[in-house]
């Protein structure tokens, strides 16, 4: 009886998460939830914007629209308008990306960490390296990204403030192999 029981609890649960995924979703895709969407979309893309024609002197912007998986759900799936990008390009528009989003979180009162962490910033070009720089420093945004020194431009790397330095004599973790 008690297995019984639990089992008889265990699908109320799943009966009661199954209604409020279904409440969620009736305002998640209702209208008036897709016009505050395009209406948040917009004041993101004033960021994002502005940031991409300061780095690249290209106005990237985000857009959206809905669509209905194989199963019958529906999300909503976002994109950049400039799909057709180098890697190194892209790696750029994904900093345009993260840094706009970090301004847009302090201008909506999003509490968020005034930090980015990137990885493979050796494939962007030496020219918007130093412009990232400067723009992170302009804006209080510290910036960490891993990059061998030989792929950073000198004129980022002497203005750098640089926290951990590795190489094969001074490791991490310091651990030794023999």
């Amino acid at each position: 009886e008690s297995i019984i029981s639990q089992l008889g609890e265990v699908e109320q649960n799943i009966k009661n998460l199954n209604d409020q995924i279904e409440s969620i979703n009736k305002y998640i895709f209702s209208g008036d939830f897709e016009e505050l969407l395009k209406e948040q979309v917009k004041k993101f893309n004033r960021f994002f914007s502005s940031i991409s024609q300061e780095l690249y002197g290209e106005k990237y912007a985000l857009t959206f629209k809905r669509e209905t998986n194989k199963q019958g759900q529906e999300y909503y799936k976002f994109t950049a308008f400039n799909t057709n990008m180098s890697s190194g390009k892209k790696q750029g528009e994904i900093l345009c990306f993260d840094l706009a989003y970090l301004l847009f979180a302090e201008e909506e009162q999003v509490p968020c960490l005034r930090f980015l962490l990137n990885d493979k910033k050796e494939l962007m070009h030496d020219n918007q390296l130093a412009k990232v720089a400067e723009f992170v420093q302009s804006q209080n945004i510290q910036l960490v990204i891993s990059i061998l020194k030989d792929k950073l431009p000198s004129s980022v790397f002497s203005k750098a403030h640089i926290a951990v330095e590795l190489s094969q004599k001074s490791k991490l973790f310091k651990i030794e192999t023999r």
